[in-house]
């Protein structure tokens, strides 16, 4: 079951770190990482954010590749 299929999450209860944390704790860190970029309002990272999340999909999977290309922009984030 997808992120967005699990209809069983009361986010509107949720502080956005709460939701957040929930997604790690899913393993659904690609949708977390479009969210944070989104959150923070960093152009470049919700569309590099948003083209990982796509192939992520479009896979089925998360390669193994395209994992350390999200972990080298979260190195990125961090380091700004």
């Amino acid at each position: 079951m997808g992120f967005w299929d699990n209809s069983a999450i009361e986010t509107d209860k949720m502080t956005v770190k709460e939701f957040l944390d929930y997604l790690t704790d899913e393993n659904w860190h690609t949708e977390r990482f479009v969210i944070e970029a989104i959150i923070d309002g960093r152009e470049k990272y919700i569309r590099l954010a948003m083209l990982i999340w796509l192939m992520h999909m479009e896979y089925g999977h998360m390669p193994n590749e395209l994992s350390i290309l999200r972990n080298q922009i979260y190195k990125e984030i961090d380091n700004e």
